[in-house]
């Protein structure tokens, strides 16, 4: 089924992207996909937004010539396509979050209906038995589905961090997937991991380049967001029992601990919960002082120990859901409590999420801050 072999198509990959962000760079300001710095947006330069284009072409080519495609679902290839589209269309002319929210439930959908991707149960989270999700299955996975992608476009404040850490994520699937028998899976996915490698390579910083070359654009954080899940939720799905439901949380674990506080801070406060603001919990290691050259490391360190965590139950621990649920859930109060603590040093005022006239700790990072 498959003519090359393996490391021959995640090089093929990486050189596509590669070709297509140098192409697209070029074309950046004809096809309106530059990013300009205003209002919140603290980087000094025009850049283009067509990370997410390139790594996703690059992916569908060399998945089509590997001949991966019937690996799996039709309804996977067609809503990434989708959900890319309309990140593009975004990045172009931002149309607002309603289009973007119909979109990814016609995404989810597709997920549970067509390719039978659906959370029927979560597992023995509490100790007292699987719970079973009956009738509330369909919509708890669609917003299951929703709060990945936006955790990942969330996530993306800062050069690299978006693209680091769900490399890392999809390496851990990658792992389940070959521990299950499932080497064209796995190898899939290294193909996605392969030309985040190359999109990295043009949007990190780097000693000789002091801003990012390339953004991965709303295009590449709803691709890449819908990719992560779902490869969560078929993992995790009954259907596959490839992993427990509560290790996709282990998987994804920066993305959403910043996520479900974000919301809620905002929620609480009466905000739009994808306004923007600098509470995220990259903007506050750098309002500490850090680069973001030590910032994105930092993290991406802390998110691939939980990721091994998670990783390591399934395999060799074998401690029960509820014991790793609860787990997660501290370690999540623990990051709650240690950002507070942070903010309090920084000042930030409670009613806005940003410091206060004349504090200019964050100014020369050259941050992004994104609504959504």
């Amino acid at each position: 089924m498959i003519p090359h072999p393996p490391w021959q198509l995640a090089l093929l990959a990486g050189v596509v992207t590669a070709l297509f962000i140098l192409l697209l760079a070029r074309f950046a300001k004809r096809l309106s996909l530059l990013d300009t710095p205003h209002g919140h947006k603290q980087h000094k330069q025009q850049t283009p937004v067509v990370g997410g284009i390139a790594l996703a072409l690059g992916f569908f080519i060399s998945a089509g010539i590997g001949g991966y495609w019937p690996a799996v679902s039709p309804a996977f290839w067609l809503a990434s396509a989708m959900l890319l589209a309309t990140g593009v269309l975004d990045d172009m002319r931002e149309f607002g979050s309603r289009p973007k929210f119909i979109i990814q439930i016609a995404g989810a959908l597709m997920m549970v209906y067509w390719a039978g991707g659906l959370l029927t149960d979560l597992g023995d989270l509490f100790g007292f038995g699987y719970v079973q999700l009956g009738w509330a299955a369909v919509p708890f996975t669609v917003f299951g589905v929703i709060g990945v992608i936006n955790a990942i476009n969330m996530i993306d404040g800062i050069d690299g961090l978006a693209g680091a850490l769900g490399l890392a994520s999809l390496l851990g699937f990658a792992v389940i997937a070959q521990s299950a028998g499932l080497a064209g899976q796995a190898e899939l996915i290294l193909l996605l991991a392969a030309t985040l490698v190359v999109f990295l390579g043009f949007n990190l910083r780097t000693p000789w380049r002091s801003q990012a070359a390339i953004f991965l654009g709303n295009a590449g954080s709803l691709f890449l967001g819908f990719v992560l899940a779902w490869y969560a939720v078929t993992f995790a799905s009954p259907s596959t029992g490839l992993m427990q439901p509560v290790t996709a949380l282990w998987l994804l674990a920066i993305p959403l601990f910043d996520a479900v506080r974000m919301t809620g801070k905002r929620l609480c406060r009466g905000r739009n919960p994808f306004a923007a603001d600098r509470e995220h919990l990259h903007h506050l290691l750098m309002g500490l002082g850090m680069p973001v050259s030590r910032v994105v490391p930092l993290v991406l360190v802390v998110h691939c120990g939980f990721i091994a965590l998670g990783l390591a139950n399934e395999f060799w621990l074998h401690w029960p859901a509820h014991g790793m649920y609860l787990g997660f859930l501290l370690v999540f109060a623990g990051y709650v409590v240690l950002l507070r603590w942070i903010q309090a040093r920084l000042a930030v005022d409670p009613t806005t999420g940003f410091p206060p006239p004349g504090c200019n700790r964050l100014k020369n990072n050259n941050i992004r801050v994104k609504s959504s």
